[in-house]
């Protein structure tokens, strides 16, 4: 099976030069290999509602307004799909480190998310403080539950370890 995660806008979401998103699927004994996304704006734009604004598995740098140029949308690219291995119940987390949203409100009003498998149709689900935690500032750790589930409820103790939340037990950062 292969997987993937794309951030969606909820509503008109106004980025600026140097606006970043890092993205990366974790499992509770660690980050999955060649799920880390990178989404980079070198230039201010807006992305609309429904538009993505990051996805896991690919480095995205925008340097052109498309809208302005007149060549279609504004958004990231789609998110390219990570192969893995896993058993029905094990949990998914999505790791999430970016300048634009710094707390957790901001995030839940801003985004939703869309999981991806290539063996399944897209699922969107909402982004709530009962499934997103802020680890720190622009840094979030959320639970899609056992894959692809609508967002979980797994016990803090088999959750990953966010970057930068001090000692624990999985992933330590996205994955290189």
């Amino acid at each position: 099976m292969r997987m993937g995660v794309e951030l969606l806008a909820n509503e008109p979401v106004r980025l600026r030069l140097g606006s970043f998103f890092e993205s990366w699927l974790a499992l509770p004994t660690g980050a999955l290999r060649r799920s880390l996304g990178r989404d980079e704006y070198h230039l201010a734009i807006t992305i609309g509602p429904g538009r993505r604004l990051a996805a896991t598995g690919r480095t995205y740098i925008c340097q052109i307004d498309a809208e302005g140029a007149g060549l279609g949308v504004n958004q990231a690219r789609a998110a390219v799909l990570t192969p893995a291995d896993l058993p029905p119940s094990l949990p998914v987390f999505l790791g999430l480190r970016t300048n634009v949203f710094l707390d957790l409100p901001s995030l839940v009003a801003g985004a939703r998310l869309r999981l991806l498998r290539d063996d399944q149709p897209p699922v969107e689900i909402p982004l709530s403080p009962t499934i997103a935690e802020q680890v720190l500032p622009g840094r979030f750790l959320i639970d899609l539950g056992s894959w692809p589930g609508e967002g979980g409820s797994t016990p803090p103790a088999e959750r990953p370890q966010a970057p930068g939340a001090g000692p624990g037990p999985a992933a330590e950062g996205p994955p290189g």
